[in-house]
């Protein structure tokens, strides 16, 4: 009986690596699927990425004043992640390390916006 046993439980042993060596496969088959149509792209030729129409310096100007927001907003940052936070915001005031300045004096520091949103 005892030799019955021994046998049944070697059977199950290499049925659990059989199964995690399966497992393995089954998983690597997957990345390469998703990973396959990755390889196959390709970057823009260098006179595709030439082709960009320059900005003109009032367009320029124009857009860096409409995501500064308003500069004497007091904000929150994040001074462990470089974010800042907007009052009525989720985590204004509320992590861990952080503290209160302008947004003017965040943006003049490279903190950057929550969400790529500045305050208004």
């Amino acid at each position: 009986m005892n030799t019955h046993l021994a046998l049944s439980s070697n059977a199950v042993e290499q049925s659990d690596v059989l199964f995690a060596v399966m497992k393995t496969f089954a998983r690597s088959l997957l990345v390469l699927m998703l990973c396959l149509p990755l390889l196959g792209q390709t970057t823009p030729a260098p006179s595709a990425q030439a082709a960009v129409a320059p900005v003109s310096p009032s367009a320029a100007s124009a857009a860096v004043q409409s995501t500064e927001g308003n500069p004497d907003v007091r904000v929150w940052v994040n001074t462990a992640t470089g974010v800042y936070h907007c009052p009525g915001s989720r985590w204004y005031g509320t992590t861990k390390q952080g503290d209160y300045m302008t947004q003017a004096e965040a943006q003049k520091k490279h903190y950057r916006p929550a969400y790529g949103k500045v305050c208004r």
